[in-house]
Formats: C-alpha cells, sequence, structure tokens
C-alpha cells in the first residue's frame, strides 16, 4: 500500500466524530457494539495474522474502525458487509481514502452465501475477520462451518460466555452443541480476551476474539443437519441419559453398542469422536 493512501486513512477524522457526524449511534436491536480505540483494533489484526496481501470479508463493520486497523495492515481487498443503511456514507469516505481497496454490501450477513461474495469479487482465498453482532453470532459461526474452501481463516469476536462454550472440552459444564458442531467441523481457539470497558455503549459481558480455522484434509462422513439434530435433541434434555433421547433415531441401546458408547451416559460425557461416530451412522440409515 502507498504512502499516500496510508496518510488518507490515518487523516480522516476521528471514529468518535464520524459517529457523531452522522448521527451513528449504536442501535440495541442490532446488538452493536463499538470499538472506538484504534490501538485495540490494531491489535485484533495484528494477533490474527495472514491479513496483509490478503482479502478480508468484515461483517458489520459499523463506522470502521477494525476496517481502518485491516487496510492499514495491507489487506489486497476488504468487502464489508454492512446491513444498517446509515452506515454506508461514513463506509464510502474510507473506500475513498483507501484507493478503492475497500468494497461496500449493504446487506444481510445471514442472507448471503460467502461463496457468492467470493465469486462476484472473483476473489479465490480470503480471511474473515468480524466484530459479530452478539445477537447474530453464533447463526454466523454455525452458517460458515464447514469453513468455506477459499477461507483461509476466521477471526471474530464473541461475548466471553459464547467463545468458552465454542472452545469447552467434553465433561465440562460448558461443552454442549456450540462445542461439539465447531470442534467437529473446525479447529477453534480463544486468542485474545476484551473487557467491556473497550466497546461503546459497554456491554454486561467481557468479550473474547475467537480464531477459526478449517480442518485440514478432512472428510465429513456426516450429514450437517443430521449432528445439529442429535446435539438439538440430547442437549435439550442434556440431565437425561442417552438411551432416554436418543429413542428418536432408533433402538438406542443398539445405536449404543455399535458406536460402542455407554447408554446410561449424559450427553456432556460423549467425546467428540463418539459424536462423529454417531453423526455418520444416523446419517447413513435415517437421513
Amino acid at each position: 500500500m502507498s504512502k499516500n493512501i496510508i496518510n488518507n486513512i490515518n487523516n480522516l477524522p476521528s471514529i468518535p466524530y464520524i459517529i457523531k457526524k452522522f448521527n451513528l449511534y449504536s442501535k440495541k436491536k442490532l446488538s452493536q457494539n463499538f470499538i472506538l480505540d484504534l490501538n485495540i483494533t490494531n491489535k485484533i489484526v495484528n494477533i490474527s495474522k495472514g491479513i496483509k496481501y490478503n482479502n478480508v470479508i468484515e461483517i458489520g463493520p459499523g463506522p470502521g474502525s477494525l476496517t481502518r486497523s485491516i487496510l492499514l495492515n495491507e489487506a489486497k481487498k476488504v468487502i464489508a458487509i454492512e446491513k444498517d443503511q446509515r452506515f454506508i456514507e461514513a463506509l464510502n469516505n474510507l473506500k475513498i481514502a483507501s484507493g478503492n481497496r475497500l468494497l461496500i454490501e449493504n446487506e444481510d450477513a445471514l442472507k448471503i452465501d460467502i461463496n457468492d461474495i467470493l465469486n462476484k469479487y472473483d476473489i479465490k482465498n480470503a480471511e474473515i475477520i468480524s466484530n459479530l453482532p452478539y445477537s447474530i453470532g453464533t447463526q454466523l459461526l454455525i452458517k460458515w462451518i464447514p469453513v468455506p474452501n477459499n477461507i483461509d481463516q476466521m477471526t471474530l469476536m464473541f461475548q466471553k460466555e459464547v467463545a468458552e462454550r465454542i472452545t469447552a472440552k467434553p465433561g465440562s459444564k460448558k461443552y454442549g452443541r456450540l462445542s461439539i458442531l465447531i470442534g467437529l467441523m473446525a479447529e477453534a481457539k480463544i486468542i485474545m480476551n476484551l473487557p467491556a470497558t473497550a466497546f461503546i455503549p459497554q456491554p454486561k459481558i467481557d468479550s473474547c476474539i475467537v480464531q477459526v480455522k478449517p480442518k485440514l484434509n478432512k472428510k465429513f462422513l456426516f450429514k450437517k443437519h443430521v449432528l445439529e439434530e442429535i446435539t438439538k435433541i440430547l442437549f435439550n434434555q442434556r440431565r437425561k441419559q442417552i438411551k432416554s433421547t436418543l429413542i428418536k433415531f432408533g433402538d438406542p441401546i443398539k445405536l449404543c453398542n455399535l458406536i460402542n458408547i455407554k447408554p446410561n451416559l449424559r450427553p456432556e460425557q460423549i467425546t467428540l469422536e463418539q459424536y462423529e461416530k454417531l453423526a455418520i451412522l444416523i446419517s447413513k440409515d435415517h437421513y
């Protein structure tokens, strides 16, 4: 990136000024919490690694603080997907300053296919990085797994409790549907903690940055919707033994014997490998 573009971005008005000028105050119904401190957004970008000379898809850029840090880290292109029309004008100013490296899609991330975006801009590989709206963060993550072929990694913000559920291990209190769905179809780890004070308006809970990467050379022999159904049924009645809840999928004792697990176990006691075997078995026999 040329020094001229870097200077153009650095000379833009501050994010607090942009919010005030364009009346971009957060909407509670959209779970909008902004990070105004560019020192923090720079740290997020630096720990994600791989952004330099890569393409980036950012979900919910809002007033553009994280977007600035991504651009200043010399991303090749940044595709910003922003549902809230109010932010588009402010982002257009950043687009001009960046020499049109910023591409803006005024769309709902829940309704678009990442592969369609990649095809539209003829992008072969990219990273997703985002301060996800709390209300739809888990929906988006589940939508994006298994990680699309042309996505190298995802660096995503979640409420701390959700981040801990994503990365929880079998037997722990936070091990559940999310841990299993993500654990079987991706590699996820918490790489940074952020206090609630880093955000405006300040949420009631701290946040974490979770890095999600594809499972390399992994073949998924089960159907995703089958795994979702299994975990939904079992964890909706997590205090019951699985011999009581697996009945929806056939003879529970037979199912347990086929994958060599004890029928008196509870959902949180079953390992990822055992859930995978169960999902493969049920995918073949019932769907």
